[in-house]
C-alpha cells in the first residue's frame, strides 16, 4: 500500500487529541455532578442516562476522524504491473579496460574519468536500452536493459587486472556490442524494425591486431552506427603500475626495460566513425564531450518498446469513507439515555 497525499496522514493527531478532549469533558462534568449535593439524589436524576451509549458515542467520533485523516491520504493498493510502452533505441557501451587506460593525463586516470562521464550519459537517458560490452584482450558483456543503476554496478568495481586477457582488441569488442544488437533484433516486433542502434566506443585507440577497420565495416553493412570517444593525450602518458593496495609501484615497460607510453589512436577511431556514418569526439583533461554524445544519439531514430512492467495502484479511500459515514450515522442514532421498560415488565 502507499499514500497519494502522506502529509495529510498528519491530521491522525486529531485522534489523540479528540480523546485527550473527551477524557477532560467527562472528568468536568462528573465534578460538576458532584458538587450538586447528594449523591443518592444526583444519581437518580442520572438513572436515564447511559455512560456506556456516551463512551461509545465519543469513540464513533474518534474512529470517524481517525479514518478521516487517513482517507485524505489517498491509499493505494497494488494491482496487477503493466509493462509501460516506452519510446526508445538500442545502444551498446564499449568501454576500454586495457592497461593503457590507467594512464592520468585524464584526471584521475583515462578510465575511472570515462566510468564518469557515462554515469552523467545514462542520466540523460530516459527508455533506451543500453548493453555494456567491457574489453581489453577479451570481452566481458552485460545484456541491453533499461536498469541503469544496474548497469553502472556492472563496471563499477571492474578494473584491468580483473580482465582475463591483456591488450587491447578494438574489433572484439565491436563484433562482441553487434552480437547484442542483433540479438535484439531477432526479439523486436514489427514496429521496432526501424529502431535505431549504436555503439558507443570509448577507449584510447591503441587497437592490438583485432582489425577493428573490418569490424566496423561489418556494423556498417548492419546499419548500425558507431560513436567513438577518443580518451588520452595525443602527446602520449607513461602507463602506471598498482599494487594491491591500489598505490603506484612504478610504470609498465617493455621487454628492453624501456618505459612504455601510451598516446590517442586518433585516425583508428575516427576512421571507424567514418565507416559506419557515425562521429568521433575526444575527450581530454579539460573536455570529455558528454553533451556532443548525447546530440549525437538525439539524431537516431526511437521507436515504442515494452519497458520495465510498473505497478498499477487502485484508489483505497472510498472504503474508508463509507465507513466514516456509518460511524457518524451512528453516532446520531444512538441516544444517551437508557430504555425505559414498559410498567409491569418483570
Amino acid at each position: 500500500m502507499r499514500f497519494v497525499s502522506p502529509h495529510a496522514l498528519w491530521l491522525l493527531l486529531s485522534v489523540p487529541a479528540a480523546v485527550i478532549a473527551y477524557g477532560v469533558y467527562f472528568g468536568v462534568r462528573r465534578r460538576r455532578l458532584a458538587r450538586l449535593g447528594d449523591e443518592a439524589l444526583v444519581a437518580r436524576m442520572t438513572a436515564g442516562v447511559s455512560m456506556a451509549r456516551k463512551l461509545l458515542r465519543a469513540a464513533l467520533v474518534v474512529a470517524a476522524l481517525g479514518l478521516t485523516a487517513v482517507a485524505l491520504a489517498r491509499p493505494q493498493v497494488p494491482g496487477k504491473s503493466r509493462p509501460a510502452r516506452q519510446r526508445g533505441l538500442d545502444l551498446v557501451v564499449a568501454l576500454d579496460f586495457s592497461r593503457s587506460m590507467l594512464a592520468t593525463d585524464v584526471y584521475p586516470s583515462r578510465l575511472e574519468r570515462s566510468k564518469r562521464e557515462l554515469g552523467e550519459l545514462l542520466g540523460t537517458l530516459a527508455s533506451d536500452r543500453v548493453g555494456v560490452v567491457a574489453f581489453a584482450g577479451e570481452t566481458l558483456t552485460y545484456p541491453p536493459t533499461t536498469d541503469y543503476a544496474a548497469i553502472k554496478l556492472f563496471w563499477l568495481d571492474l578494473h584491468p587486472w580483473d580482465m582475463p586477457v591483456g591488450g587491447t582488441a578494438i574489433g572484439r569488442a565491436i563484433r562482441a556490442s553487434l552480437d547484442q544488437l542483433v540479438a535484439l533484433r531477432g526479439k523486436a516486433g514489427a514496429s521496432e524494425a526501424t529502431r535505431g542502434q549504436a555503439i558507443l566506443l570509448l577507449t584510447d585507440g591503441e587497437d592490438t591486431d583485432s582489425e577493428p577497420l573490418e569490424a566496423a565495416a561489418e556494423a556498417s553493412k548492419l546499419g548500425v552506427k558507431i560513436f567513438t570517444v577518443g580518451v588520452g593525450s595525443r602527446s602520449g602518458e607513461l602507463i602506471p603500475e598498482y599494487d594491491q593496495h591500489g598505490k603506484v609501484t612504478g610504470y609498465v615497460k617493455d621487454p628492453d626495460g624501456k618505459y612504455v607510453t601510451s598516446r590517442l589512436g586518433e585516425q583508428t577511431l575516427v576512421e571507424i566513425a567514418r565507416r559506419t556514418g557515425g562521429e568521433v569526439f575526444f575527450a581530454d583533461s579539460k573536455r570529455f564531450g558528454v553533451e556532443d554524445v548525447t546530440r549525437a544519439l538525439s539524431s537516431l531514430k526511437r521507436t515504442e518498446n515494452e519497458g520495465r512492467p510498473v505497478p498499477q495502484y487502485h484508489e483505497a479511500f472510498q472504503p474508508l469513507l463509507l465507513l466514516v459515514l456509518l460511524a457518524l450515522c451512528a453516532e446520531v442514532a444512538i441516544g444517551e439515555r437508557r430504555r425505559r421498560r414498559p410498567e409491569g415488565a418483570s
